[in-house]
């Protein structure tokens, strides 16, 4: 039996980005905030910075009112990627092990647990980033999930819409799926095939 490891956001849920909607809001260029935010995108993913604190930054820096409110989780709305999640669930049925090891933090993850009908009850585990204070693509986190997990990496499959993490998971020898552009969903369906006879 394999382990595979689902990215969450663009693979198991999609309209994730928020960083439009907060640049409107804001009165931001998208540019301005995208770039801004990448910077701060590691200490928040891997649980080293909260977000109240980007929140006082963002103040600080563009001058904007007092944002007084979660708006990371206030404009998250995701919607659920279902011939993804159909996969996992035929993979379990098939008795592999399925679970996400995904770049979050708090407030997004805290949305996603919530999510009726549970998005999460579909996998066996929920590795998130700013728990486990890693992040991909650092090789210790897929190192971290195969530990816990008890796979050798040639037992274990990855999906990600991003090109870096998938280039770090193969380094390790890992099987990946670079889910991303209009044929991803047949591309799917052709590298699980195997697993799913």
């Amino acid at each position: 039996m394999q382990l595979f490891i689902f990215d969450l956001g663009n693979v198991i849920i999609n309209n994730v980005d928020v960083l439009p909607a907060m640049a409107h809001v804001l009165g931001l260029g998208e540019d301005e905030i995208r770039n801004d935010y990448m910077i701060y995108d590691t200490p928040l993913m891997d649980g080293y910075m909260d977000p109240a604190s980007y929140y006082d930054h963002l103040e600080r820096k563009f001058g904007v009112s007092h944002i007084g409110t979660d708006i990371f989780a206030d404009l998250f709305s995701p919607t659920v990627n279902r011939p993804m999640l159909s996969i996992v669930d035929k993979l379990r049925e098939k008795g592999h092990r399925c679970v996400i090891g995904s770049n979050t933090f708090e407030p997004h993850s805290r949305i996603v647990e919530s999510m009726e009908p549970s998005v999460l009850s579909h996998f066996d585990h929920y590795y998130a980033s700013h728990v486990m204070h890693l992040s991909k693509p650092e090789t210790a986190f897929f190192r971290y999930i195969a530990q816990e997990e008890g796979y050798g990496y040639g037992d274990i499959s990855f999906t990600d819409d991003l090109e870096r993490n998938v280039d770090a998971a193969r380094s390790l020898g890992i099987r990946c799926l670079h889910y991303k552009d209009e044929d991803k969903d047949e591309r799917a369906a052709s590298f699980f095939a195997p697993y799913l006879a």
